[in-house]
């Protein structure tokens, strides 16, 4: 503003040729100084005063000043510099950001600085009231911008609420549907964990009484009882291993930030998974293919886990509602030079036509009401995609379906 004010003096030294007019460019540079000084003062204001205070200064008491003196000298309202009065209220209401009282100040002290420039010139009322009204309609738009946009800046910041607000009710949301889909997962576990916990109980019962009865008597051997005691020690940490496998599962909550994707052993994660998953795979017959050789993969271990876990527990309960004879589900490792993939096939009923599109749409399932979410897919497709790698389903030629999970090496 300061440095345009002084250049603006072309148009003064045009109006006033043939003379120079040094006292209008004195007043430019008084007026120019005064706003730098105004603008370096504001630093010792509170931040609360310095908007109004620095708007009050160098918009409006200093350029109606200012131009009302130039004017003046340039031959009043005959001046080029007396029309520019009129366009101050758009200047007020440029630099009042939408404040409705600075726009409406400005307009009015724009009328106030003509009215009295004409009046001190003697100007006739009919005159006075021409110009009067040109400056009104001049301070009547710059306020009706100002009033538009306040509420276009009032609109904005009510969309970017809404906006975060989706975001966040968005996080949320998927931050409950993976929590969801964890539930989901032990509570298909729930039922056979049962059953796996019974039998090593059942013999742990029997192997206390045994050493209950025989220990007392004499001339027994204590071979028998070793056995009973190694037995009775396996069940213990068969049911305490399968505890933690479930504990592990369950205490997996969701975290609100992205998890670090790392290398990760596929071997060991395939082990964790299988274990897991043993409960409801007892009655199938499963073949597991790992080379040797297989690279590490990029991925999140736990997330990864998850994935193999669901693929898992999906293909037993496809061959479970199935009925099929002779149930079978093949896990595979096949390593190339710039991927890594696990394939999961089964024997099973496969995927209708109508519903192989929908897999990995969320909740979207295939099974009966009340057994799954609809999420399982959703979440582990999401989770693959977000190592780097893809997940795929399609039906096999010779029957069953296959899930192939595409890594990154890592």
């Amino acid at each position: 503003m300061a440095v345009s004010n002084i250049l603006f003096w072309g148009v003064d030294f045009l109006a006033a040729a043939p003379r120079i007019p040094w006292d209008t460019l004195a007043i430019r540079v008084v007026w120019s100084g005064l706003t730098l000084v105004c603008l370096w003062a504001l630093r010792f204001l509170e931040p609360r005063y310095r908007g109004n205070v620095g708007w009050f200064l160098t918009a409006l008491l200093l350029p109606h000043i200012g131009l009302s003196l130039i004017s003046w000298q340039l031959g009043g309202s005959q001046s080029p510099a007396f029309a520019w009065i009129c366009a101050l209220p758009l200047l007020g209401m440029s630099l009042s950001m939408g404040v409705m009282f600075r726009s409406v100040l400005s307009a009015v002290a724009s009328l106030f600085t003509v009215v009295l420039v004409l009046l001190l010139e003697g100007r006739p009322a009919s005159f006075v009231a021409t110009w009067g009204l040109l400056v009104l309609a001049s301070g009547l738009v710059a306020v009706q911008a100002s009033y538009f946009y306040a509420r276009m800046q009032k609109a904005r910041r009510t969309a970017e609420a809404r906006h975060r607000a989706t975001q966040e009710a968005l996080v949320a949301a998927q931050a409950r549907a993976q929590e969801a889909d964890r539930l989901a997962q032990v509570g298909r576990l729930a039922a056979g964990v049962a059953h796996e916990v019974n039998n090593p109980l059942a013999f742990i019962q029997a192997n206390l009484r045994f050493l209950e009865e025989e220990l007392p008597r004499e001339g027994r051997s204590q071979q028998d009882c070793l056995e009973a005691l190694k037995e009775t020690q396996a069940g213990v940490a068969r049911i305490q291993q399968i505890v933690q496998d479930l504990t592990k599962l369950a205490r997996g909550s969701v975290p609100t930030e992205p998890r670090e994707v790392g290398s990760c052993p596929l071997p060991t994660i395939i082990e964790e998974s299988m274990r897991l998953a043993s409960v409801r795979l007892k009655r199938l017959a499963v073949e597991v293919e790992v080379p040797p050789e297989v690279p590490p993969v990029r991925a999140d271990a736990r997330r990864l886990g998850q994935v193999l876990l669901n693929l898992l527990l999906n293909a037993a309960d496809a061959l479970e509602e199935g009925r099929v004879e002779g149930p079978r589900v093949a896990l595979k490792v096949q390593a190339r030079p710039e991927r890594v993939f696990l394939v999961l096939e089964d024997n099973g009923p496969g995927f209708s036509p109508e519903h192989l599109p929908r897999l990995f749409t969320p909740f979207f399932t295939t099974k009966a009401q009340g057994k799954g979410t609809g999420l399982g897919l959703a979440l582990s497709r999401e989770y693959v995609e977000a190592f780097g790698g893809a997940l795929r389903a399609e039906n096999r030629p010779e029957g069953g379906a296959r899930f192939t999970v595409e890594l990154l090496p890592g």
